[in-house]
């Protein structure tokens, strides 16, 4: 799901740049392609920042019987989809309720980058 992510996207796109775009740039645009590079640096650390967030989302969430085995959301998305398959969200009650939280804060997160204006919509209520 989501592979490659929007920091592993930009990290690609930056290393292409200045690899083999920057070096045929004439001398005048440099400084903008650099500015560029830096741009796309920032957002990808942004978007790492964003994939944490939702590690850490789903962490709290699932038993520590199925604990996310790294740093990326998407082991993260996949360990939820596993607990959610085998049942261990089915009772309604607290647990219920923390997944749905966290499955809201996600999609949201994921809304406010992808479509910023249906986040502004909504006066900011989820």
């Amino acid at each position: 799901m989501n592979r490659p992510d929007a920091s592993e996207l930009l990290a690609a796109a930056r290393e292409t740049l200045m690899n083999d775009v920057f070096p045929s740039v004439p001398e005048h645009l440099r400084y903008e392609v650099r500015m560029i590079a830096s741009a796309m640096g920032i957002a990808a650390r942004e978007a790492a920042a964003q994939s944490q967030t939702e590690v850490e989302l789903f962490s709290k969430v699932l038993p520590e019987s199925i604990a996310v085995s790294s740093t990326s959301s998407f082991d993260a998305r996949r360990a939820i989809a596993r607990a959610i398959r085998a049942g261990v969200f089915d009772t309604p009650g607290a647990q219920q309720e923390k997944l749905q939280v966290a499955l809201t804060e996600t999609v949201y997160n994921a809304l406010k980058i992808s479509n910023p204006k249906a986040t502004q919509s909504s006066g900011g209520q989820r």
